[in-house]
């Protein structure tokens, strides 16, 4: 069997790279999320990016046996290994996960990245082979997120509803909700809250930190979604000073057009308490629902500890449908040490 980086730049590599992954991510999941072929190209040959991609393949006989996505974080969180190990059903058992740890670990320790983390995805209710397998190779459970689902479309009436309930605690703000590019006069906002994100927001035992982000940082990452067929709604929230205390995103691709996303949604400490999250996500869902109507589904992760956001998203009608586990595991400095598999 051997064990190695793909080439990002042929399409059957990566092709048979996305559909190894696929099927194993898919594998006994009633609401899948894996990306799309269109997007895995993209971003394996994205130049410029805030991340570098390590694409790594088990192949045997020719056949793509199992996977490995590598991701090191390049503008913050250098220490950082993201790590995505996924074997098909009909390979598994017979050590072709644990080879690809092994060759991911010893690729994040030659790069100086100490702390690797990665996800699993279990049942509402029980373990999973994933959390399993991770535990086995040292991982622990750093913090584990409910993934929600929310049918659409809601109603105009319900919408309207939530809005009217929440509006009078928030008289003193304003609302503006924009498509795909950040406006250049809520740039400077837009920046201050993806950085704040990290540390407002539930992290449990990860050992993160602030991202970083500029206008070069957001545009290339629009340009890259722009290729990637992917478009986001957006609304943020201004306090009566103009300063952007609240942010929350959706975004959907042209390759599932049934199915969205609901991306992070941020209040800012001072500012908590008038509901702006749940009437900044009412109007960016009745904004987002008017653009893409053929949108069924929409997914969202938080954390279970997270109870104001579960909240919010009860009352907007999402349903628990699995947990993800997010794990982290601590290198040594040298390899065969205990914490280094």
């Amino acid at each position: 069997m051997w064990v190695g980086e793909i080439d990002v730049h042929d399409d059957a590599q990566v092709k048979a790279f996305w559909e190894a992954g696929r099927e194993a991510d898919e594998s006994g999941r009633e609401y899948p999320t894996y990306w799309s072929l269109r997007s895995a190209m993209v971003a394996f040959r994205a130049e410029g990016n805030s991340v570098e991609q390590h694409p790594l393949a088990a192949i045997e006989d020719g056949e793509v046996v199992g996977v490995n996505q590598v991701v090191f974080p390049l503008l913050d969180n250098t220490h950082i290994s993201y790590v995505e190990p996924l074997v098909p059903p009909s390979h598994r058992n017979r050590g072709v996960g644990s080879t690809l740890v092994r060759a991911a670990l010893d690729l994040s320790r030659d790069a100086g990245r100490d702390t690797i983390v990665g996800q699993a995805n279990m049942p509402l209710d029980a373990d999973s082979d994933g959390a399993r397998f991770l535990h086995k190779h040292g991982f622990s459970t750093a913090i584990v997120d409910l993934h929600r689902v929310l049918d659409l479309p809601v109603s105009t009436r319900r919408l309207t509803d939530l809005a009217v309930q929440a509006a009078p605690y928030h008289e003193q703000y304003r609302f503006v909700s924009f498509d795909d590019e950040v406006p250049d006069e809520l740039m400077d906002g837009f920046c201050e809250l993806q950085m704040a994100f990290n540390d407002e927001v539930p992290s449990g035992d990860l050992d993160i930190e602030a991202e970083m982000w500029d206008e070069d940082r957001v545009r290339k990452t629009e340009a890259r979604l722009r290729k990637q067929g992917a478009h986001e709604t957006r609304t943020v929230v201004l306090s009566s000073e103009g300063t952007m205390v609240a942010l929350t995103e959706m975004k959907c691709a042209d390759s599932k057009p049934e199915m969205a996303y609901q991306g992070g949604t941020l209040v800012l400490s001072p500012h908590r308490g008038h509901r702006l999250g749940l009437a900044s996500k009412v109007v960016n869902l009745r904004r987002f629902q008017q653009r893409f109507p053929a949108v069924t589904t929409v997914h969202s992760w938080n954390a279970e500890e997270n109870g104001p956001m579960g909240a919010i998203n009860d009352v907007l009608g999402f349903r628990g449908v699995e947990r993800l586990a997010e794990m982290q595991l601590k290198l040594d400095a040298e390899p065969g040490s205990p914490s280094g598999v």
